[in-house]
């Protein structure tokens, strides 16, 4: 059956008139869905917020790390501000050997057959790795520029930070003492 080109003209004319075709609907007043934009969350966190992630996981009963100690702390793809990508924590439960992860999707433990250093890591007494970038950022950009870097992985243990700046073009790896931020030689 074929339809006249007359009749196609109205039935176009008659939806736009009815508001099918064209502007958009008026919006309902007085109610409905209002869209919210809610901030992205942060794709780095520095330590000392992922630690308080962890503190609040722990009041809420989610991941129980009562009586472990921490033996190691591992960042990747940190910035000089601290902001890290993931941040890696390897605990002491015990005789138990546990690893925990920290990134965009929160705190999961994770299955890992790592060694741990022997010492204990008191967080409360080292600098906080923002703390120890921050200061150190003169000795640190040097080397980043020339390796081409715009972060570095940094770890924790045994009372000395190491901050390894790593890229294509080379690798280079400086150490800090934890408590005080003093280059290690």
């Amino acid at each position: 059956m074929k339809i006249p080109g007359e009749v196609l003209v109205l039935l176009a004319a008659a939806c736009m008139i009815c508001g099918c075709l064209g502007a958009p609907a008026p919006s309902p007043t007085g109610g409905g869905i209002t869209p919210v934009d809610l901030p992205e969350p942060p794709e780095a966190y520095t330590l000392t917020e992922a630690l308080a992630e962890l503190d609040l996981l722990k009041a809420e009963g989610g991941l129980n790390v009562t009586g472990a100690a921490v033996h190691q702390v591992l960042g990747s793809g940190v910035g000089l501000d601290g902001r890290a990508a993931s941040w890696a924590l390897g605990l002491q439960d015990g005789k138990e050997v546990r690893w925990l992860t920290f990134g965009a999707g929160g705190w999961k433990e994770i299955s890992l057959r790592a060694p741990l250093p022997v010492e204990e890591v008191n967080i409360t007494t080292v600098l906080p790795p923002e703390d120890l970038l921050r200061s150190q950022e003169g000795a640190l950009s040097p080397v980043m520029d020339r390796l081409g870097a715009d972060t570095v992985d940094i770890a924790l243990a045994e009372g000395v930070y190491s901050v390894t700046i790593r890229t294509d073009a080379g690798m280079e790896t400086l150490t800090f003492r934890a408590d005080s931020g003093e280059v290690v030689v």
